[in-house]
């Protein structure tokens, strides 16, 4: 009997190890995922991982890193918006890359840490501006800045298409579509005397009901330090209630959360029903879809971006319900888009669908002036990648 070949260490195993843990992060969020996970994905031991890493936030800085590299990589197709496009759409959509780690985890990260990444983040997109600028210099300096993220929004869904499971040059195909489209907007943004300016923030009124003053403080806090560094005496006493007194309404912090995803969901789906019993028009219903997801977006945006970025905290059994949930109301989107578009088919429809929907969520960070002043320039946005004619609001339709 022959001995077996020794087995080699890879060359790239630092680099394997730090793929494998921004998959970990992602899928399970950067406290549940542990060290033990990451390194049995590679093939080795936790000891083995810890010559490489000291500890697993080290791990996520490297992971975050990882996806800025991928974001260099794919805005690194020239100076032609055309051909940087497609090379961006053809990078974003290997499905094995790096996504999301630095928008759900950054809260992990110390201030000094997130100050630097973010100024990594924000050069990677530099040869993205620069390409759309030069295939519309006249554009203004605050619609290029927004132009820039709502293209760089459409392409970071790359997940969208990759779920509606689509032929991956088709995919590629559609991506770069979208992306053109909204690259091609025109005034998205008002300049001069009137041009939108960083609105001071709102605190607005307290909830008389605890258990409302109670939801509305974890939002918050969820929002901003991550479900995971958030204890429910926290949420008691930003909301100035006592801890036992706040497990009389909920049995704990994942039911909290599950709740608010629940409600931003079913808040969402009372404005489709209410939709859909008014109107036979599908391009009407769709109208009104998206002004109301808009609507909703912008006042209660932290309690829907929580289905993105804290859903792997809620219990597997809620979770199923929730994501059941969720598709229900993206397949509902999809039919009216299909009406509208009969030339796409039900996985373009899907796809485009949400894709809308996370480029909304994503742009309500990258807009200036107030939660007003959002609106209509996230609807028209949301039109573009819909493929819908456009349109400017001189004010919120009625839903």
């Amino acid at each position: 009997m022959s001995e077996a070949a020794p087995q080699r260490r890879p060359r790239n195993r630092k680099q394997l190890i730090v793929t494998a843990a921004a998959r970990q992060f992602e899928r399970k969020g950067f406290h549940d995922a542990s060290i033990a996970d990451i390194a049995a994905e590679v093939g080795i031991t936790g000891p083995a991982l810890y010559r490489h890493f000291r500890n697993k936030h080290e791990l996520l800085v490297a992971a975050v890193g990882l996806e800025i590299e991928q974001l260099e990589l794919a805005y690194s197709g020239g100076p032609d918006l055309a051909g940087l496009l497609d090379t961006a759409a053809q990078t974003l959509l290997r499905s094995a890359r790096a996504s999301s780690v630095w928008q759900r985890s950054a809260v992990f990260l110390d201030a000094e840490q997130r100050h630097e990444l973010s100024e990594r983040y924000l050069a990677a997109l530099k040869p993205l501006r620069a390409a759309l600028v030069a295939a519309r210099p006249a554009l203004n300096d605050v619609d290029a800045d927004a132009l820039t993220w709502g293209v760089h929004s459409v392409l970071g869904s790359a997940r969208a298409y990759e779920r509606a499971k689509l032929d991956r040059d088709r995919a590629r195909q559609l991506m770069v579509a979208v992306a053109t489209r909204v690259a091609e907007i025109d005034d998205l943004l008002p300049t001069g005397p009137s041009a939108p300016v960083a609105a001071a923030p709102v605190h607005g009124l307290s909830a008389a009901s605890r258990r409302e003053a109670a939801l509305s403080a974890a939002v918050r806090l969820f929002a901003e330090r991550g479900f995971q560094s958030v204890g429910m005496d926290d949420i008691g006493a930003a909301s100035g209630i006592s801890g036992p007194t706040l497990y009389h309404h909920f049995p704990g912090k994942s039911a909290i959360l599950a709740h608010v995803i629940l409600r931003a969901l079913d808040a969402l789906y009372f404005d489709l029903a209410a939709v859909l019993s008014n109107t036979d028009d599908p391009a009407e219903a769709l109208e009104l879809t998206l002004v109301s997801y808009v609507r909703i977006n912008v006042a209660q945006g932290d309690a829907l971006a929580a289905l993105t970025t804290e859903i792997v905290n809620v219990p597997e059994e809620e979770r199923a319900q929730i994501r059941r949930v969720q598709n229900d109301y993206v397949n509902e989107w999809a039919v009216l888009l299909s009406a509208v578009r009969p030339e796409l088919s039900a996985a373009e429809s899907d796809a485009l669908v949400r894709s809308a929907q996370s480029v909304i969520n994503a742009m309500r960070h990258h807009l200036p002036g107030s939660k007003g002043g959002m609106r209509d320039p996230l609807r028209r946005i949301g039109r573009a990648v819909l493929g819908l004619p456009d349109r400017v609001d001189a004010d919120d339709l009625i839903v």
